[in-house]
């Protein structure tokens, strides 16, 4: 066999996250696709007056037969079409479509084309219903050999080598908290966290929105919010005390961002006040702990001689976890709820790469030998040279 076709039939690992989707070969440091999550349906318009004639022809391509457009070619229509996220939809439909457009950009050889195993990388949260959906896709429809849903907590600690810690991962819709002590998880220890990072950006929006003066318009939507959120927000240890210094005098804060009606907007405050309904998630109507809070009462189901373990590995990854500042303040706040025995081991751990870290860690794990259980075979098909084992994936020993 080729070196290519050999290449060709390793696994192909796939993050399927509520805002952003990866694709890409295992054994690979990076995933070779990282698009977002999102479709277009072109008879979809965001307005409800008469189409323009002719309006509907821009969509029109070959590869297009169906009216949908997909990724960061949806993005393009975000000011004409309603943007919708199929993971958010539970839409396995357009997921199927979705996926197939991307598979198709790997340019695999005709002859080797759905015949690579599958990993999907697993928040603990999964639903059976998702995997079930899932199964039926990528094995009755595309009829790939095999398929293995793994834990994306697994995934990261094997990246950073270890057995024992928390993983924080902020996202954009979800934020889990899982923790692990040598290896093995505790259903009782882990939170889906209700402040994600949606509710930062509509908070951003809020912020703008409510300062403005009268008869002052700015034309800003939840997307111009994100980017805005994505390249400028910050967290700080005392946000009562900047506001302060800012009326004192202090510019470093300031920044004027340019807008698409070439009218711009001036930030200040904003930047870092966004980010507190993590601490104070009142602010944004929902009754719940801060997210340091919510992070010490997880350990805290585990039994008090093993928080000196679990304390030093505090992980945060996600796009969320990319805030400037904010492993700081969390460390801080952490500390107001241990010891002052435990005080000096707490550590918030960050590296670079993480809002892609629980896809590369996937990928050291198979170029490991690590990933040899919990396959799940196609019946459709005869047994193959895969693994085969009973075993489940997301068992609670990682």
């Amino acid at each position: 066999m080729s070196t290519e076709n050999k290449s060709q039939l390793r696994p192909l690992i796939i993050d399927i996250g509520n805002h952003n989707f990866r694709l890409g070969w295992a054994g690979d440091d990076f995933p070779d696709i990282i698009a977002p999550s999102a479709y277009v349906d072109n008879n979809d318009y965001l307005f409800t007056s008469d189409v323009i004639d002719g309006l509907e022809d821009i969509f029109i391509s070959e590869r297009n037969v169906d009216n949908h457009l997909f990724g960061h070619e949806a993005l393009k229509y975000s000011n004409i079409l309603k943007i919708h996220f199929f993971k958010k939809e539970s839409n396995y439909n357009i997921f199927m479509k979705y996926f197939y457009e991307h598979y198709k950009k790997l340019n695999i050889s005709e002859e080797n084309q759905f015949k690579q195993p599958i990993i999907i990388i697993s928040p603990f949260s999964i639903s059976e219903l998702e995997r079930t959906k899932l199964q039926d896709i990528f094995f009755n429809v595309f009829d790939f050999p095999s398929l293995l849903f793994l834990s994306e907590s697994q995934g990261i600690l094997a990246t950073l080598r270890k057995t024992s810690g928390v993983v924080i991962n902020m996202g954009e819709v979800n934020t889990t908290i899982t923790t692990f002590l040598h290896g093995f998880s505790n259903a009782m220890a882990r939170d889906i966290y209700p402040i994600a990072g949606k509710d930062l950006t509509n908070y951003l929006l809020n912020l703008i929105l409510t300062r403005k003066g009268p008869g002052k318009t700015e034309y800003l939507d939840k997307i111009i919010a994100k980017e805005i959120k994505d390249k400028l927000s910050l967290c700080t240890l005392n946000p009562d005390e900047e506001i302060k210094r800012i009326k004192d005098g202090l510019t470093r804060y300031n920044r004027n961002i340019d807008l698409p009606d070439g009218s711009s907007l001036e930030l200040n405050t904003e930047r870092f006040l966004l980010v507190e309904p993590l601490f104070n998630p009142s602010l944004v109507h929902i009754d719940y702990l801060g997210l340091p809070e919510a992070i010490s009462k997880v350990i805290k189901f585990w039994d008090r001689e093993n928080w000196e373990i679990i304390l030093p590995n505090i992980i945060i990854v996600g796009g969320g976890s990319l805030i400037p500042g904010l492993e700081i303040r969390l460390k801080s706040e952490i500390t107001k709820h241990f010891s002052e025995r435990l005080k000096d081991k707490i550590n918030v751990i960050t590296v670079s790469g993480r809002e892609n870290i629980g896809w590369i860690g996937s990928s050291v794990l198979w170029a490991q030998g690590k990933l040899n259980k919990g396959w799940i075979q196609n019946p459709n098909q005869e047994a193959t040279e895969q693994v085969q084992n009973t075993e489940d994936p997301n068992q609670n020993c990682i």
